[in-house]
């Protein structure tokens, strides 16, 4: 299967759209090697400090929501949540729109990745305690995105189009084991929808929400997190689900680098609880009950959707096959389901 090739900025971007923004040269720029293809991004070093400027399709959607994506990040700042401040240009607007392109300067934070260490898990939960504290005085704009992974018909069709998909990516894909595969992982989510839809979940707390927070977004400095970052999936969405989301990625155990025999299905239950903890220290106070009981069956729920999405679109996770990345995920929402009662909340 052949890579999509990445998006570059070129210099004659980098030194046009820093005008706009009023960065005086001159202007180092260094190509970002990570998050989506389909998003250009550079490190630029000018007198002014350093930056990162980010380049995306005109008239894709999340262009078109940046102004509420850059309007809560600023909010949030302002609040003291720790995020990655959003420049404006010299006509007082966050985004740059030329050639095709929306434009989107950064200033650089420093810091480092996730170690999945107890502290900084806690830091994790204590910023979105702190995020969802913050939520609650945002003066959103009537047409700000709503969405959740927890809702009756996330998966119609999904063996179909995820198994589909798988074979045109790796031909020689076990179709009928993938798809038994896939009817296992949303047998499993339809049953966590229920039972979180028992726990109250309905009646229970939303705000607005990182949508999308998992190691890759966040950075720390000396045990203590520096910045949460890309807030592309920001909507309404119940505040459960936020703690959910943080609580299965940051339990996890990293599957980077090993072979698919070596993968743990297993979280940490000390990082779980860590996260949680955090969560109600930055917020001030505990999640509802109806939340804390819907956590476990949410966790599935995000595990679910997170996985068979990107299978559907392109074929793989990632870079990883989908037979063996969704066969994981199946021994993971398993074992969520048989631990639910040791989880947070439960």
């Amino acid at each position: 299967m052949k890579a999509h090739a990445r998006e570059l900025l070129s210099l004659e971007e980098v030194r046009s759209v820093s005008v706009e923004f009023g960065l005086r040269r001159p202007i180092e720029a260094e190509p970002i090697g990570r998050g989506s293809r389909s998003t250009a991004k550079s490190r630029l070093v000018t007198p002014d400090g350093r930056f990162m400027l980010k380049r995306r399709g005109a008239e894709g959607a999340d262009a078109a929501r940046l102004p509420f994506v850059h309007a809560f990040q600023a909010h949030l700042a302002a609040h003291g949540v720790p995020v990655a401040p959003v420049m404006r240009t010299r006509a007082g607007g966050t985004v740059h729109r030329a050639g095709g392109g929306a434009y989107e300067l950064f200033r650089w934070i420093e810091g480092t990745r996730w170690q999945a260490r107890l502290p900084e898990a806690a830091e994790v939960g204590a910023a979105l305690g702190g995020l969802i504290r913050a939520s609650a005085a945002f003066a959103a704009p009537t047409d700000a995105p709503t969405g959740s992974f927890h809702r009756t018909d996330a998966f119609p069709n999904a063996a179909e189009s995820v198994v589909a998909a798988a074979m045109r990516a790796d031909p020689g894909t076990d179709r009928a084991a993938l798809a038994r595969t896939v009817e296992s992982l949303v047998a499993r989510a339809a049953v966590a929808h229920r039972r979180a839809e028992d726990a109250g979940l309905g009646l229970a707390p939303r705000c607005f929400i990182h949508g999308d927070i998992h190691p890759g977004n966040v950075l720390f400095a000396e045990g203590r997190l520096r910045a949460i970052l890309d807030f592309d999936g920001a909507r309404l969405d119940h505040r459960a689900c936020e703690a959910a989301n943080a609580m299965v990625h940051f339990a996890s155990v990293p599957i980077a680098g090993l072979a698919p025999a070596e993968w743990r299905p297993e979280l940490d239950l000390r990082r779980a609880l860590a996260v949680a903890a955090g969560i109600r220290h930055g917020l001030g106070e505990s999640l509802e009950d109806r939340e804390r009981r819907a956590l476990p069956w949410l966790m599935i729920e995000s595990c679910t959707m997170e996985s068979l999405v990107p299978v559907a679109r392109s074929g793989r996770f990632a870079h990883l096959r989908a037979d063996a990345f969704l066969a994981f995920i199946d021994r993971k929402t398993a074992w969520i389901e048989s631990n639910a009662g040791a989880l947070p909340g439960e």
